[in-house]
């Protein structure tokens, strides 16, 4: 028997109660720490814990039906659709189209005409409603294309203390390395704060609950108490969509759309991504990259602090990023995101990206080398350096990156 979300969701109730907050005061004997490979949970969660991440992982590889509230218009029929690759949670092959364009010197998103985000399809509603999906207007003088990132360790990267992402600040160059990271700032849209930036392409993401609100929006349609209201079809009012907003109810009555708490649950007990083997090409490749530079801004470990919840508590996050942006001269997307520019991307990080389909945000780079080639701006001179080492030196700084 197939049960729509809304079924599930209500089903598992008792399950979502207040998401991961829940667990703090959760009773239960952690597992013993393992390395997780693509896909699974964390190592060291109680077993209500585990129970979140099940819950959540049947809600985040279910697809969506119009009864659910999909659409008017959407991407893709659920979150696994994008997130699937090497395992659940992982990056994804599809592209999506985001656009804008400068008025005046600043940023316009276009959302009058349906920006910053292309749907690709609309609903049909037995045959007596038809919307199609979006095309990215003829205004419109930016347009980049964006690759689903994935989504290992994220829990893990959102407990990283904010003084360590902090203590790699330098706007203004001043230790004169040519790198001048920064910290982006963007409103939270769960605590109406202005937060640290963490997740997304040009960090401007500051929360897993806010990326999986915004991402049940942008990409399936699904309006949650945290985005009420239904994406405008090109920018005009939607129709065909007749079911009430928020789409994603709340059966436990915490005030907080289900589904999106069981997404956010499973995102942030994901384990991050497996070491690969280690061979000795990859250790003379490790002291090549950062020789070469590559380290200043894909730095090896950031940690986490003090957490009630074991799995996130004082642990080494190796994920090869400083989660700041920087400006990558022609790498840029030309998207405006908080105070991120236009130039600006945030340093990727690398742990997993063996696994990866392809490289860069907007997939251009089917190589590791051809990913590294593409840097610009603060990252031309380590590019540069890369340019210039021995067909054998390049190789074994691939293949330190084949480890991660």
């Amino acid at each position: 028997m197939k049960l729509s979300i809304s079924a599930l969701c209500k089903l598992a109730a008792f399950v979502f109660c207040a998401g991961v907050f829940m667990t703090v005061n959760s009773p239960g004997t952690p597992r013993p720490a393992a390395d997780p490979d693509f896909g699974e949970p964390l190592s060291e969660l109680t077993a209500t814990q585990m129970d979140l991440f099940k819950t959540g992982r049947l809600i985040f590889s279910s697809k969506r039906s119009i009864e659910d509230g999909l659409g008017p218009i959407f991407n893709d029929f659920g979150c696994g659709q994008c997130h699937d690759l090497p395992a659940i949670g992982g990056a994804g092959a599809i592209t999506e189209t985001n656009f804008g364009r400068m008025v005046n010197g600043a940023f316009d998103p276009m959302v009058e005409f349906g920006g910053p985000v292309r749907q690709t399809t609309g609903i049909t509603i037995q045959g007596s409603c038809r919307i199609g999906g979006e095309a990215v207007p003829p205004e419109a003088t930016i347009v980049t294309e964006r690759q689903s990132q994935p989504l290992f360790g994220l829990g893990l990267v959102e407990n990283i203390l904010e003084s360590e992402i902090l203590a790699n600040v330098d706007p203004d160059d001043l230790d004169g390395d040519g790198i001048s990271g920064r910290a982006n700032r963007v409103m939270d849209p769960i605590t109406k704060v202005m937060s640290l930036g963490r997740f997304g392409w040009k960090s401007g993401v500051s929360s897993i609950l806010a990326f999986s609100a915004t991402a049940l929006l942008n990409e399936m349609g699904i309006t949650t108490n945290v985005f009420p209201r239904e994406n405008n079809p090109q920018g005009q009012p939607p129709f065909c969509d007749s079911v009430p907003d928020p789409e994603d109810l709340d059966f436990d009555g915490d005030g907080q759309s289900d589904g999106m708490m069981a997404i956010a649950n499973f995102i942030s007990f994901l384990g991050p991504p497996p070491r690969g083997p280690i061979t000795d090409a990859a250790r003379a490749g490790e002291a090549l990259f950062s020789q070469v530079g590559c380290n200043k801004c894909h730095i090896p470990t950031l940690y986490t602090g003090d957490s009630p919840i074991a799995a996130f508590h004082r642990k080494p996050v190796n994920l090869y990023s400083d989660l700041l942006v920087h400006d990558m001269g022609e790498l840029g997307d030309g998207i405006f995101d908080g105070l991120a520019t236009g130039p600006e991307m945030r340093t990727a990080p690398l742990w997993g990206v063996r696994a990866n389909p392809k490289y860069l945000h907007d997939a251009r780079a089917g190589t590791l080398e051809e990913a590294i080639l593409f840097h610009g701006g603060e990252a031309a001179a380590s590019r540069d350096r890369f340019v210039a080492l021995t067909a054998t030196e390049k190789l074994e700084l691939l293949a330190f990156l084949n480890s991660l």
